[in-house]
């Protein structure tokens, strides 16, 4: 868990830094990708059910949306 978030703090970082679209894009992708390693690894240390895994996700995005559009 460590490393991902390591790496993740490191991806904003050279994102941050990217001056060509191209690797903007692809930093992109790899932060979202490790963002799901780190949602699923949390799911699992919290024993989530993937009725529960649902429920978050809709709330982490009602919450994202609320931030959003206010």
């Amino acid at each position: 868990m460590v490393a991902l978030v390591e790496r993740m703090l490191a991806l904003h970082q050279q994102l941050a830094a990217a001056k060509i679209s191209h690797d903007k894009t692809a930093l992109q992708r790899q932060i979202e990708a490790t963002d799901k390693q780190i949602d699923q690894l949390v799911y699992e240390l919290y024993g989530l059910s993937e009725e529960e895994i649902k429920i978050v996700r809709a709330r982490a995005i009602f919450n994202t949306n609320e931030i959003l559009f206010n």
